[in-house]
């Protein structure tokens, strides 16, 4: 009895001190899904979503979107909005994505992506199995080469 009283103190005076506690986890970044730029909706903010997965670089925002949404396994579409820091749509630029497991490297896999206009670029990207990528978009203008990271789940 004395034994489990012990342990039992013991384990209390650890969860007391956060010894126990779970380590915490960074969330993916959520990809929206997006209007197909044959569609009606032109305009980049009809998306309705650049909050949900909208990072900034230096003076640039970007924000990724999926087709299909969540991204699965094969082949996938994924675009890219490109704005400064006002909101205006960046189109003199060359996008490239590299997409990578986080948790299993298959090695370089770059992919240039085509400008739709008003600051939106597409590839068509093929992502080997599900689980954690990564999608670095590489935006290139006047000679300066900036990268935006994105995590997220690949779905089967």
């Amino acid at each position: 009895m004395t034994n489990k009283l012990i342990l039992t103190l013991m384990a209390l005076l650890l969860a007391s001190c956060g010894m126990m506690s779970t380590p915490s986890v960074e969330q993916p970044t959520p990809i929206p899904t997006f209007a197909s730029a044959d569609s009606t909706a032109q305009d980049p903010a009809a998306n309705q979503v650049p909050a949900l997965g909208g990072k900034q670089s230096g003076d640039l925002l970007v924000w990724i979107f999926s087709d299909p949404n969540p991204p699965s396994r094969g082949d996938n579409t994924l675009e890219a909005l490109v704005t400064d820091s006002n909101g205006q749509p960046i189109t003199d630029a060359t996008i490239s994505f590299d997409i990578d497991m986080t948790n299993m490297s298959h090695g370089r896999n770059v992919t240039a992506a085509s400008s739709l206009g008003e600051g939106r670029y597409s590839a068509e990207i093929h992502f080997l199995m599900p689980g954690p990528w990564r999608v670095i978009v590489g935006i290139e203008r006047a000679g300066q080469l900036t990268t935006v990271r994105f995590d997220f789940m690949v779905a089967w």
